[in-house]
């Protein structure tokens, strides 16, 4: 039995970074990497600004390495894609284009960060953050948006872009049903609090790429 919902926007922000990306301990770990001495007598700011200072006074790829090595995971790549992205995030949007979709959080991760330390210089990060409240008919359908997935999340989206929308474009079946993995490296973050009676209000963080086309005029209605 198929569960309908109400969908009404909140707001839809472009970031050029996403929260919690980078904080003062990271900038701190930043800096110890790059050698740069006692931080103990700096502001949070200060802070900052030293860490954006000592990565762009690296080389380009010097420094894009420093922070892939940073971010990812050990292992996650090999130093054959480690070397080669190095060189490509100055030129290459490798959040969108890298051909293994579940490393495009962290390529954006790093992507912010080269962007503000360069003041420019490398492809301008557009994170996207969407506010939805969401209103089920019942209580059943109000478990789904407690705990809301990725797939069921752009299902819900997905009828206010329009046809020629990326999202369609490329996942025309998964929206309609069946197993929809791809929507995890779409979705990168979850956030969902009760606001009322079977009503929830969703945030949710991902990147122009696939979320500017959400436009809906108003509120509107969906069954899944």
């Amino acid at each position: 039995m198929s569960q309908q919902f109400t969908i009404t926007p909140v707001s839809s922000e472009e970031l050029p970074e996403l929260p919690g990306d980078w904080t003062t301990d990271d900038y701190r770990k930043l800096l110890e990497l790059t050698e740069y001495g006692d931080t103990s007598d700096l502001s949070d700011k200060e802070i900052q600004e030293m860490t954006f200072m000592s990565v762009a006074d690296l080389a380009k790829p010097e420094a894009a390495k420093l922070l892939i090595d940073y971010v990812f995971p050990k292992d996650a790549l090999t130093p054959g894609q480690i070397q080669n992205s190095s060189h490509e995030m100055d030129t290459e949007r490798l959040w969108e284009e890298y051909p293994e979709p579940q490393h495009h959080r962290n390529f954006f991760r790093v992507g912010s960060l080269l962007y503000a330390a360069y003041n420019g210089g490398h492809p301008k990060p557009d994170g996207r953050q969407v506010v939805v409240n969401i209103t089920a008919k019942n209580e059943e359908g109000a478990q789904l948006l407690e705990h809301p997935k990725p797939a069921f999340l752009l299902r819900l989206l997905a009828p206010a872009m329009n046809s020629h929308a990326l999202l369609h474009r490329l996942y025309e079946d998964e929206l309609k049903s069946g197993p929809f993995p791809a929507a995890a490296n779409i979705i990168w973050s979850v956030e969902s609090k009760p606001i009322g009676d079977h009503a929830f209000e969703v945030t949710l963080l991902s990147t122009d790429y696939w979320l500017e086309a959400f436009e809906p005029v108003g509120e509107y209605e969906h069954s899944l």
